[in-house]
């Protein structure tokens, strides 16, 4: 039996003021995952912004999973929506020229809630890694978003890596080395600001993406 929600409601549902927004799927285990960007004294222009649906376990290295990769664009009210979201822990990632925001949402139930999202300036992560045998020739990359860094094979035995124009907030880096993962490490990215990060004082863990909740 198909789920049915009233046209009005959701529209009604979408361009409200609330901090939340619903989405609505059916029973075949798939949600429609919708949400808003509201705008702000920085952003007062809320629509045509580009928001990214991807997997939280997936990374750029990974290429394009079975269930694949979404993108979107807001509306006039900042408002987008994903139909037909496979159950699954993605990340959902707004960005326009200079600004950005995500969050992980969960799509295990038929009304999945995503909070309201304000977009704010990018972010930077600069990581330092001391290269060895476990670490030559590895890669580094962010859970749930397409940034992903090649380490060198020969060559300096410290190097830093930068990665800029970053969504606020917890993000998850991991370092793959010799098509494993090496470690994983949660960092959190602040506004118009770069936080550091150094391999060399880690201890080897992979315990896959956190959740920003």
């Amino acid at each position: 039996m198909k789920l049915v929600v009233p046209t009005l409601m959701l529209i009604l549902c979408l361009g409200c003021d609330s901090q939340q927004v619903a989405g609505t799927g059916s029973q075949t285990g798939n949600s429609v995952v919708a949400g808003r960007i509201a705008p702000t004294d920085s952003v007062k222009n809320v629509s045509g912004v580009t928001v990214y649906l991807r997997p939280l376990r997936w990374t750029v290295g990974q290429g394009v999973p079975a269930r694949g990769l979404d993108s979107t664009w807001t509306d006039a009210f900042g408002n987008y929506r994903f139909d037909s979201v496979p159950a699954d822990t993605y990340r959902v990632e707004a960005r326009r020229p200079g600004y950005g925001w995500s969050r992980t949402v969960r799509a295990y139930s038929p009304t999945v809630i995503v909070n309201t999202g304000s977009l704010q300036r990018w972010g930077r992560l600069t990581v330092e890694v001391n290269l060895s045998d476990s670490t030559w020739g590895g890669r580094l990359e962010l859970y749930g978003l397409d940034r992903s860094v090649l380490l060198p094979d020969t060559g300096k035995s410290e190097i830093k890596v930068v990665f800029d124009s970053l969504p606020v907030g917890l993000q998850t880096l991991r370092i793959w080395s010799h098509d494993s993962s090496f470690c994983d490490a949660a960092v959190r990215i602040g506004p118009d600001s770069t936080s550091s990060m150094d391999y060399e004082h880690l201890d080897g863990r992979s315990e896959g993406p956190r959740e920003d909740r």
